[in-house]
């Protein structure tokens, strides 16, 4: 519940916080985003690999400052749900098999900062290109484990998870003018995660994920 009521707050005040910049210099802009995704890890220790990818979802406040008419600095903040899944089955005595598979759940805070590069417009339409990093701060951690057959659902693994993460962000898009600093976004981000985001000793995994990112700016 605190939780919640934090998120809350922090949007609020950010949202705050950019619409007065916004009215007070034309060169601030900011939007609302949904961004479905494809999440999954990268498992760095050989005793266990990956298992395939979860369907993931992120949400958020856009913010653009212009230096010019082609450059900005996209940053915002944002709730992301990442994860995904990892096996590891290894002989424990002769004729015995230890089986274990997970189907890993991460929210995340994330405050992306990235150089954003944008074309003129042409017709109505305006493309660009971003990169930059997404810090981020662990709210969540849920896992569905699955030990020699015996299933565990929903089992809260908060304390094994680094409470902070760090991503390289790239990503393609298009803007669509509705009219004045209006514009409907459609873009592609790719999220790299490259800090070790489990804090188990003798595990170490990353994760990632690919967004679909459809907003509105304003």
């Amino acid at each position: 519940m605190r939780t919640k009521v934090f998120l809350i707050a922090l949007a609020l005040v950010s949202a705050s916080i950019i619409l007065k910049a916004q009215d007070s210099d034309t060169k601030f802009a900011f939007g609302l985003k949904v961004a479905p995704t494809i999440a999954w890890l990268k498992s760095e220790t050989k005793s266990i690999e990956s298992d395939g990818s979860k369907l993931g979802f992120a949400y958020g406040l856009m913010a653009d400052y212009h230096f010019s008419k082609n450059y900005a600095l996209a940053t915002g903040i944002e709730v992301s749900y990442r994860g995904g899944k990892t096996k590891s089955e290894e002989e424990i005595t002769p004729g015995t098999i230890y089986s274990y598979k997970q189907s890993l759940t991460l929210q995340y805070i994330e405050l992306p900062i990235a150089m954003k590069l944008k074309t003129n417009e042409i017709g109505y339409i305006t493309y660009f290109g971003k990169f930059g990093f997404a810090p981020g701060i662990n709210i969540k951690a849920k896992a569905d484990n699955e030990i020699n057959g015996e299933k565990e659902d929903d089992v809260s693994v908060k304390s094994d998870i680094n409470a902070f993460n760090l991503s390289f962000l790239a990503g393609l898009g298009a803007q669509y003018s509705l009219g004045g600093k209006t514009a409907v976004l459609v873009g592609i981000t790719f999220n790299n995660g490259f800090l070790d985001i489990d804090d188990t000793e003798g595990y170490k995994a990353t994760s990632s994920f690919l967004a679909l990112d459809l907003g509105i700016m304003f």
